[in-house]
């Protein structure tokens, strides 16, 4: 058995850098009752236990945030670092 990958790794969601856009749509789109539709202001973050950051990705709409965050963090502790990577860090097809 590997080394955990939440010995490695950690997930957060964080703000996203230039987001005044995409607030205002968020905002829009929440009072229109667009719900799950409305533009995320957050992304999901993985970085190394050291703070360095490893990859972030970008989702397109508020669903898509929560469930890339709830995957990711699920997996981040279900599986070793290497699969994890495999998964996660690996570059896109």
């Amino acid at each position: 058995m590997g080394t955990p990958a939440s010995e490695v790794y950690r997930v957060a969601g964080e703000d996203r850098r230039r987001n005044g856009l995409r607030w205002v749509a968020t905002v829009a789109m929440g009072l229109l009752d667009a719900g799950s539709d409305a533009p995320s202001t957050s992304e999901v973050v993985i970085r190394r236990i050291d703070g360095s950051v490893v990859r972030r990705l970008k989702p397109g709409s508020v669903e898509d945030f929560e469930r890339q965050l709830s995957e990711i963090t699920g997996d981040l502790h279900d599986l070793d670092a290497v699969p994890f990577a495999e998964k996660w860090l690996a570059a896109p097809a």
